[in-house]
């Protein structure tokens, strides 16, 4: 069963800050990995190659570690376009350590927790022998203030100076999380070896190991083989028809349940969707011609021009700053992003109210002109954080001491979280509730 951490990631892309977070994670988070805080309008507009350039960044740590992830001398044909699982039976995995040692590993269990164990098994489920390549990611998500411990043991150069790259802090806490937990883990338990399985795509037989890690990354859990996840990455290549596009990018938009961002065919498929959707999903970007081909068939300048005329979100319109568009239940909403927000706490039956007013407090809201973006049936208020400037990041991180001087409990959803609410708001989903 996958445990709330390993859902969601599309327009409607994970992890939770509560307000006790650290100023400090907040950076990480806005910096390391896929999860640094982009403005989720870019998403749907700007140039693709400036969209593109935010992917390379952003993935650029994981990637590089993956294509430097060697082969050890008696793991046989593992990694580049062999086999990619972690074995439990190996001591090294089946992978170069890159100079990981005891001295690394007393360093990493002074701060391991049983917390970090939990999240091991829950991805042992959900991935099997591939988990410590999403392990990095989810640490970020789910335990922030572990993934930011691990992170100060690298800036500190305390841990993986025997790394290739021991000084980028980024690259050595990723892996950290991958070896260290490894470790951990096969010092209580083992977990099996990838199985045969059939793609519901092809019908073709392979094995999860035969997936690269950035297809895991991508895609979640092993289901579809690594042929049909390159044609969903890569979309249409051929010639279509402007009508066979838009035609395309609808199905495409329908099978998602939301509108598909610029970056879609570099977006994580979402996970706490039926097995049946999530097939459809892959074969509908598939079937969709890149975003950049779509836009040049439509004659569009813009993405959200694109989304328009497809019908797709004919009720937004683009100011100056922000996309103000209308929520399901005809709550106005400033961005596409809070729309999907309003829209899925509307789908879930989550009562909710819009711009609630924060009391006054003498330092944090001394004009008490401050207000939330919504509060939930129980007074728990939601912040959407969709901007990564300093200023921005101040305000949100003042809002984190007004709910903490005033006992009202904040969640601050991020552009990440946008791919996995079912995780952020699951607990107050009347349609999850037992």
């Amino acid at each position: 069963m996958l445990s709330r951490s390993e859902l969601h990631p599309y327009l409607p892309i994970g992890g939770l800050l509560h307000q006790q977070t650290s100023t400090s994670i907040v950076a990480q988070l806005s910096s390391c990995l896929q999860l640094r805080i982009i403005v989720c309008d870019r998403w749907l507009s700007g140039a693709d190659a400036s969209i593109a350039d935010e992917g390379r960044t952003s993935t650029a740590c994981l990637d590089q570690l993956e294509g430097d992830c060697s082969v050890h001398a008696d793991s046989g044909s593992r990694g580049s376009d062999g086999d990619w699982s972690f074995r439990s039976t190996d001591a090294y995995g089946g992978f170069n350590p890159y100079g990981w040692g005891d001295a690394d590993q007393a360093r990493f269990a002074a701060v391991w927790t049983t917390d970090g164990d939990c999240l091991v098994d829950d991805l042992i489920e959900a991935y099997g022998a591939m988990w410590p390549w999403v392990c990095p990611r989810r640490l970020l998500t789910r335990l922030p203030m572990l993934a930011e411990s691990l992170h100060g043991l690298a800036r500190q150069k305390l841990i993986g100076q025997g790394h290739t790259y021991r000084d980028q802090a980024d690259i050595v806490y990723e892996h950290a999380a991958m070896y260290g937990s490894f470790h951990a883990a096969r010092a209580r338990r083992s977990w099996p070896d990838a199985a045969p399985q059939t793609c519901p795509l092809c019908a073709a037989v392979f094995t999860a190991g035969q997936l690269n890690p950035w297809i895991i990354r991508q895609f979640g859990p092993s289901r579809w083989c690594k042929e049909c996840c390159v044609r969903a990455r890569d979309g249409h290549i051929g010639t279509l028809t402007p009508r066979a596009a838009r035609q395309a990018l609808t199905s495409l938009s329908a099978s998602m349940g939301a509108a598909p961002p610029q970056d879609f065919s570099k977006r994580p498929v979402p996970l706490d969707l039926p097995a049946e959707q999530r097939d459809a999903i892959v074969g509908a970007m598939a079937a969709c011609p890149p975003s950049a081909t779509i836009r040049s068939l439509l004659g569009a300048g813009s993405w959200i021009e694109v989304l328009r005329t497809t019908g797709i979100v004919p009720d937004a319109w683009r100011p100056a700053r922000g996309t103000y568009c209308i929520a399901a239940d005809g709550h106005p909403c400033r961005s596409l992003a809070e729309r999907t927000i309003d829209d899925w706490l509307s789908r879930h039956g989550v009562e909710h109210q819009i711009e609630p007013a924060w009391p006054h407090h003498p330092e944090h809201n001394a004009h008490g002109r401050r207000r939330a973006d919504w509060r939930l049936s129980d007074g728990t208020y939601v912040e959407y954080a969709g901007l990564s400037s300093d200023d921005y990041l101040a305000k949100i991180q003042a809002k984190r001491q007004l709910a903490h001087h005033t006992g009202i409990k904040l969640i601050v959803i991020t552009p990440p979280d946008l791919a996995n609410l079912t995780e952020v708001l699951g607990a107050w989903s009347s349609n999850t509730r037992t």
